[in-house]
């Protein structure tokens, strides 16, 4: 992974990323216990489909290998998430936690951002740790954010209360 955090600080320095917060499983194991995870997902921000192709052809260039959605970068499977694909992943770099990985500067989405993410992509998986995910939270910023991006496609809202009611 150190790898990995090494080449993305690159990419932000040479400008062919603004910015990035890591999501998906590594994010969940910031907070948590760790679970196992395939790949590490990216969230980057980008408005066009022409800065996204820059990417995957200058690391293509760099001679990393592209399996399916993945980029393998240091032996880690990246999946890059652009900020054009919905605007919480926007605001969720923009708000993105600093932190340091074994001496790496980094972000990592913070929890309310992260629990948005997952409630998004709503499969079992996320479901089941969003409730262990909570205590981490501030209630009011989680509502806010959930309330902010909630639409008829996805109903942030109403998919976090059947979680919540699932419990009891």
């Amino acid at each position: 992974m150190e790898e990995t955090l090494k080449e993305l600080n690159q990419l932000k320095k040479a400008g062919i990323l603004r910015d990035y917060a890591i999501g998906g499983g590594y994010a969940v194991n910031y907070y948590l216990e760790p679970i196992l995870t395939y790949d590490l997902d990216i969230y980057v921000l980008m408005y066009k489909d022409e800065e996204f192709s820059n990417l995957y052809r200058y690391l293509r260039a760099k001679g990393c290998e592209i399996e399916n959605v993945h980029i393998i970068i240091g032996r880690m499977p990246v999946q890059f998430l652009p900020t054009y694909i919905h605007p919480a992943i926007d605001e969720a770099v923009r708000k993105a936690r600093r932190i340091r990985f074994r001496g790496i500067p980094t972000k990592v989405l913070t929890p309310e951002h992260l629990i948005a993410t997952l409630l998004m992509a709503f499969r079992p998986k996320d479901r089941m740790v969003i409730p262990s995910l909570l205590e981490f939270t501030d209630k009011k910023k989680l509502q806010s954010t959930l309330r902010r991006f909630s639409d008829e496609k996805t109903p942030l809202d109403q998919r976090l209360r059947r979680i919540l009611e699932s419990l009891r």
